[in-house]
């Protein structure tokens, strides 16, 4: 069977593979995705959180102003694209969980690059959502979300428009290397990224790299007489995604590493709901879903190519972080393909030497 030669072959049709297949058609490159169904992506059951300061203690990475303006450019691209809004900005109510947080969040004021992401502190009877916020929080900006299956459906109809999708699964075995091509069933490569997520785990040639997969499970909820206004982000983060919906996440698991939901994470995300509302609603379960986040020790990503193997290359490991993160370094790798430009330090796996 001959093969139908192409500039570059993506394996995964996540988010992270999605949005680097955009670079480069739109760059002029010969493209061609190959996706499983989405059955071992993370991004398609995502929330699509945009939070430029995750974690306990509102961490700023020094990357966040690039970030944030290549998510802004990305999506808006889109949007203009396929006349559909994809990115919804939600303002963020961050709880504190602790007198130390409020702490962290003085800190955080004193620094001048992310004022303009901080509201003032509010006490407990000042909560502008009604939810027990026992040590107060605030008001965060430049925070939203990104409709995960609606972008991904998208841009997987436009990619098989221009017959750049096959659903498959690729056997690592059917990869046939030489130093010019890299050749699957019926196509000749001159490269091939590999964006698939937690499998990157059981790859011959990347499996090495310091992958640190974590099971996540969210629900679909319908809670009677309440749609918040803001994500609401304390212990479990909980937003409106339309149509009535609320969506809870999520749980965090690394020893179990599956997509099977499961009564335990249900429980774990039914019990904080009710910790966090402050009054009894009745709670109807529409979906439970769960994926596995492709995180990575040092919470930056997996981007470069393989040592030895001049064709193969990686753009991975970005965790819960990807609908904030992608756009930006999914340019930066196709700048480094196409145009030479150096990839960015932080994620290039040069660095695990």
């Amino acid at each position: 069977m001959p093969h139908r030669k192409i500039d570059t072959l993506i394996l995964g049709q996540g988010l992270a593979g999605s949005l680097l297949a955009w670079q480069c058609v739109h760059a002029g490159q010969s493209v061609c995705v190959i996706d499983d169904g989405h059955q071992s992506a993370s991004s398609s059951v995502a929330a699509g959180l945009v939070n430029p300061l995750a974690g306990m203690r509102f961490n700023r990475r020094p990357e966040m102003d690039d970030w944030l303006q290549a998510s802004d450019r990305c999506y808006t691209e889109l949007a203009d694209y396929f006349a559909t809004r994809f990115f919804h900005p939600v303002p963020m109510l961050r709880l504190f969980r602790s007198a130390e947080q409020r702490r962290f969040h003085t800190r955080r004021l004193e620094d001048p690059a992310s004022q303009e992401l901080l509201g003032k502190r509010f006490a407990a009877e000042h909560c502008p959502e009604p939810v027990n916020a026992p040590e107060g929080g605030f008001i965060q900006r430049r925070t939203g979300y990104v409709d995960m299956p609606l972008l991904l459906a998208s841009l997987g109809h436009w990619l098989r428009e221009r017959g750049a999708l096959r659903t498959d699964t690729l056997d690592y075995a059917h990869i046939d290397l030489d130093r010019e091509r890299v050749r699957v069933p019926g196509l000749a490569a001159r490269r091939l990224i590999f964006c698939d997520g937690a499998r990157l785990r059981f790859n011959p040639w990347f499996g090495d790299l310091p992958l640190t997969p974590d099971q996540g499970e969210i629900l679909d909820l319908r809670i009677s007489g309440w749609q918040p206004s803001h994500i609401v982000n304390g212990a479990h983060w909980l937003l409106a995604v339309g149509n009535g919906e609320l969506r809870l996440g999520a749980t965090h698991e690394h020893s179990r590493l599956d997509s099977r939901p499961t009564q335990a994470g249900a429980r774990e995300l039914l019990d904080g709901l009710d910790t966090l509302l402050a009054e009894r609603r009745e709670t109807t379960i529409v979906r439970h879903q769960a994926g596995i986040r492709p995180a990575t020790r040092d919470r930056y990503p997996l981007i470069g190519r393989h040592p030895d193997h001049p064709s193969l290359w990686v753009f991975n490991g970005f965790g819960a972080r990807g609908a904030l993160t992608i756009p930006w370094y999914a340019r930066r790798l196709r700048a480094h393909l196409l145009d030479g430009a150096t990839l960015p330090p932080e994620a290039d796996i040069a660095r695990f030497g």
